[in-house]
């Protein structure tokens, strides 16, 4: 047998062993420091001036429906202030987010506010205000000004707007919440931090105990964001809360109400173009020659300053005539025809859009009217608030004295938002749309001066605004004969009813049913120019008198007697 040989065990010192014992023990506290202190939650403190910063003078932090709004550099000014121990919130912030109803005249340093059935004026620097002619007063400014902005106080905002706000000082915040704002409220269950982000690196804003009561405006994971009974917001560990319980802001101002005067019947209006007194003689003749129409709107008034003066042709025989016909009269007032009238600057001013006011009311008195038709057009967005301003004023002193209002509209379109359909429709008691000069005496483009689906498409855009009941679809009695020369447009000329079918016969001009358009359609060349014509005619003004019924419209208007012929009224008694 073989001898074996033994393999040569190599000993480590007993003392090498204790090194690395040692060393591991090291690497192993190490470690765990290492990863106490990466995911141990700090204790770390922010100091919450920190959190909401000041940059101007009186500034307070803005907290709006539990959401902070941050003021940047860009802004150069403060959200709120707080000064005279009173909360004062920016104006512009206020209409954009709050309420739109405030109408601040920078030239007469004016605050107007129309409710349902009052009209409350401030004036800068002043606790005196007024509710119609009641003189009110409170203990501090109203509207105040800094930093080139203008700001209302948060309790005078309270008569009107309705909200709850609280304020916290150090640092000055406000925490404003609207009716009607769903939120939930909960309890902690167990001591915690809220913290400036949502994980435990985060700065502590506040430590919470055991059954304060939070808001918790989201839940994000495993944390949610709340706001404190303190005014602190931030974020707190789902597992310190309990008791979730959605709740709404109370509501504290009553509803209002806007009523409306009912023609109680389906509308059969048409516009009297009325340039002097004399031409009102002719009124018994223009009824007899006008169908069954049973509103009678004659353009009597229009503004001739920047006083807010207006021209007025009003007679009180036409009126009374009407009358004895069964016939409401809505007079007209206009903005059109004296060019040195600046209408943004009557708008925009409170003094003259109350003598403006008052002036028609006194004019609808005088002479007996059933009814005031508005008729401003050529709208600036500059004058969008003092043109509602003025429909809210005016229809306040036309319920008050049993007056209808009716306000002539375009088809909307996004150059004509500014009349503010929607508001529009909260005090006016009816609408009227405008539906005609698609194509007008200006365009550069031959068209149809009220395509059907055109007119249709207004319709349907006007009632996301208003409601049915309340508008009134207007409807032209003439079309435009264009005249081009290649493809441009030289002239065009309007035609009514009875005069078109002459030209068209006069020129021999055949004419075919376009369905799209709703109307007859027919053009010629003579030499270097070519007309075209869309005719408007008993055919295609039946087109579109089937869309009040399809649509549960109020009525319809005509622009303008004397446009019309022998058939019109033939159609038009089918439907109206």
């Amino acid at each position: 047998m073989a001898n074996r040989r033994r393999k040569k065990r190599t000993i480590i010192p007993r003392g090498y062993i204790y090194i690395a014992i040692a060393l591991l023990a090291i690497v192993i506290i190490v470690a765990g420091v290492y990863g106490i202190k990466k995911y141990a939650p700090t204790k770390e403190h922010m100091d919450l001036s920190e959190y909401f910063e000041k940059g101007f003078d009186n500034q307070t932090a803005l907290i709006l429906d539990n959401e902070y709004y941050e003021v940047t550099e860009e802004m150069a000014y403060p959200l709120a202030l707080h000064m005279n121990d009173q909360v004062y919130l920016e104006l512009g912030f206020v209409k954009e987010n709050m309420d739109d109803g405030y109408v601040y005249d920078n030239s007469e340093v004016t605050l107007r506010y129309a409710t349902d059935t009052q009209v409350f004026t401030a004036l800068m620097g002043s606790g005196d205000y007024t509710v119609d002619k009641s003189n009110e007063s409170l203990p501090y400014p109203i509207v105040i000004a800094q930093n080139d902005r203008v700001y209302v106080a948060a309790d005078y905002m309270k008569l009107l707007t309705d909200f709850q706000y609280k304020y916290y000082s150090e640092p000055d915040r406000v925490f404003v919440e609207q009716a009607g704002l769903n939120k939930g409220m909960a309890t902690v269950k167990k001591k915690g931090q809220i913290r400036k982000l949502n994980g435990p690196k985060s700065p502590i804003l506040e430590d919470v105990t055991k059954g304060e009561e939070i808001t918790v405006v989201r839940d994000t994971g495993k944390w949610s964001f709340v706001v404190s009974e303190n005014g602190v917001m931030g974020y707190l560990r789902n597992n310190r809360i309990s008791d979730i319980k959605e709740t709404a802001v109370e509501k504290t101002l009553a509803e209002r109400n806007y009523n409306h005067i009912s023609f109680g019947k389906k509308i059969n209006m048409a516009w009297h173009q009325v340039t002097s007194r004399d031409a009102n003689s002719n009124i018994a003749s223009v009824v007899a020659d006008s169908g069954n129409i049973n509103v009678i709107s004659p353009t009597w008034f229009y503004l001739n300053n920047n006083s807010g003066g207006i021209a007025s042709l009003a007679s009180g025989d036409y009126v009374n005539y009407c009358h004895s016909n069964d016939i409401q009269v809505w007079g007209l007032v206009s903005n059109l025809e004296d060019a040195s009238v600046d209408t943004s600057a009557v708008l925009n001013s409170t003094s003259a859009r109350d003598t403006l006011v008052n002036n028609l009311i006194a004019q609808a008195i005088t002479y007996g009217l059933d009814g005031i038709n508005v008729d401003i057009e050529q709208l600036a967005g500059e004058a969008s608030d003092g043109y509602i301003q003025f429909i809210k004023e005016l229809s306040i002193k036309c319920e008050k004295n049993d007056i209808i209002l009716s306000v002539d509209n375009y088809v909307p379109t996004a150059s004509s938002q500014c009349y503010n359909r929607a508001e529009q429709a909260k005090y006016v008691d009816y609408v009227i749309v405008m539906a005609y000069d698609e194509y007008y005496g200006g365009s550069e483009v031959a068209g149809s001066v009220a395509s059907l689906d055109w007119v249709s498409q207004g319709i349907t855009d006007t009632l996301l605004e208003v409601p049915s009941d309340q508008v009134v679809l207007g409807m032209p009695f003439y079309c435009r004969v264009w005249k081009l020369e290649g493809d441009t447009v030289v002239s065009s000329e309007a035609y009514g009813m009875g005069k078109i079918q002459t030209f068209l016969k006069s020129n021999e001009i055949s004419t075919t049913w376009d369905k799209v358009e709703g109307q007859y359609y027919g053009e010629a060349v003579s030499g270097d120019y070519t007309y075209k014509v869309w005719v408007e005619d008993e055919a295609s003004l039946e087109e579109k008198l089937k869309l009040i019924g399809a649509n549960n419209l109020a009525g319809g208007a005509f622009w303008k007697l004397g446009f019309d012929n022998d058939g019109t009224w033939n159609v038009i008694s089918k439907y109206l």
